[in-house]
């Protein structure tokens, strides 16, 4: 079975499977943390008071543990060193027998219980063990099947949340640039406008300086060779 869970900041949450020891030998654990923050949670399996895995701000983990005891088994997951970033992690829990197989399918019960099922299927030519061989193994390759596409879905969610936090990035700091390049045209215009008003007696002439000095500021802000636009994209990466 599998679970996509939200932790929110500064919390602890855990989870309970009931195991059987007569039925369960092995129980598998994965998990990986989709959306929120720097994608890091503390991780641990407790089995009353032992602890069994522990992990701390991992991004995502795969454990499988021999069970030796029936109870319940905690998997927790522990937010609480984050003040503000809440945390989606999604993680599947497998019980398996000895064989290493997944729920696997009692037809020889069903046979006992049914007296007419066995000499049924014996009439299409089939035995109850060669059916049981088959059915397993067509469950446990749809079991692999269903593992590594709930796994293809948590890459594919985290992916995403990592792709949208950084358009999200780049949208803010592209337009507190695109605010400071205007911001600082428009002092530089203004003063130098300011500046030219007290130098030239002449209105004409002022005039014409403050039009040359604008057109004259605008383009350095923008022309990759003036001085003044290297000045203000100073320490830009080159692409």
């Amino acid at each position: 079975m599998d679970f996509t869970v939200e932790v929110p900041p500064g919390k602890f949450q855990c989870f309970f499977q009931p195991v059987d020891v007569t039925k369960h030998k092995t129980m598998e654990v994965d998990y990986q943390v989709v959306d929120g923050g720097d994608l890091n949670i503390n991780f641990m399996i407790l089995m009353g008071a032992n602890m069994l895995v522990q992990e701390n701000m991992k991004t995502d983990g795969s454990h499988r543990l021999d069970l030796q005891t029936s109870g319940d088994y905690q998997v927790c997951f522990d937010n609480s060193f984050s003040y503000q970033s809440r945390k989606v992690v999604f993680f599947e829990i497998f019980l398996m027998n000895e064989k290493g197989e997944v729920d696997d399918m009692d037809l020889s019960g069903m046979a006992h219980k049914d007296a007419g099922l066995e000499k049924r299927m014996e009439e299409f030519g089939v035995t109850v063990a060669g059916f049981h061989s088959s059915a397993n193994r067509i469950k446990s390759q749809l079991n692999k099947i269903e593992y590594h596409q709930a796994l293809l879905r948590a890459h594919e969610a985290r992916d995403r949340a990592v792709m949208v936090a950084n358009l999200d990035r780049v949208t803010f700091w592209s337009c507190t640039h695109t605010l400071v390049l205007i911001g600082v045209g428009a002092l530089q215009v203004s003063g130098f406008s300011l500046l030219l008003a007290k130098v030239s007696p002449l209105k004409g002439t002022r005039r014409m300086l403050i039009a040359y000095s604008q057109v004259f500021m605008i383009r350095s802000l923008f022309e990759d060779n003036s001085k003044l636009g290297q000045f203000l994209r100073k320490g830009r990466a080159a692409y």
